[in-house]
């Protein structure tokens, strides 16, 4: 099964220039957890999370309107797919990156989606066990699930 089966549409998304106030008012507005940030090309270049922006007040020491969208993905490396992605695929992604949430892009890297833990959660409580071999299962997704949400403790110093 490709992942656009899955995905939602409509994405909002800002630009490197918008400021984390910017972002955290469209968050709120919005009831998202996620923006994806765009280039002047409109190409993704990196995501910004409720928790990013949380951080970035904490330990910058700078206002949020102060802080640019840029100084959070530069340099960070973004995982996304493509509509016509296995769903196979996206979890193993998710569970070996821990992440949540995959901005969805097409062939010139402009975002046309999103998936989530929460939109394959509710395909799979919609459509339970695999029936065939493009489907998924219920242990595969709770697999991702508890991978994503493993500790991630520092390395001790060697």
């Amino acid at each position: 099964m490709s992942i656009k089966n899955i995905m939602h549409k409509n994405i909002l998304c800002c630009d490197m220039e918008s400021s984390l106030e910017q972002v955290a008012t469209e968050m709120w507005n919005d009831d998202l957890g996620i923006v994806p940030v765009i280039d002047r090309e409109k190409k993704l270049v990196g995501v910004i999370t409720d928790r990013d922006i949380a951080i970035a007040a904490a330990l910058k020491h700078k206002p949020l309107w102060d802080i640019a969208a840029s100084e959070l993905v530069e340099g960070k490396t973004c995982h996304f797919c493509h509509p016509e992605d296995d769903i196979h695929d996206v979890l193993k992604m998710m569970s070996e990156a821990q992440i949540r949430r995959v901005p969805i892009v097409n062939e010139q890297r402009e975002v046309v989606g999103m998936v989530g833990v929460k939109d394959i959660a509710e395909h799979t409580a919609r459509t339970g066990k695999a029936m065939g071999t493009d489907e998924f299962s219920s242990e595969e997704f709770l697999g991702t699930v508890r991978q994503i949400c493993r500790p991630n403790l520092p390395q001790a110093a060697a």
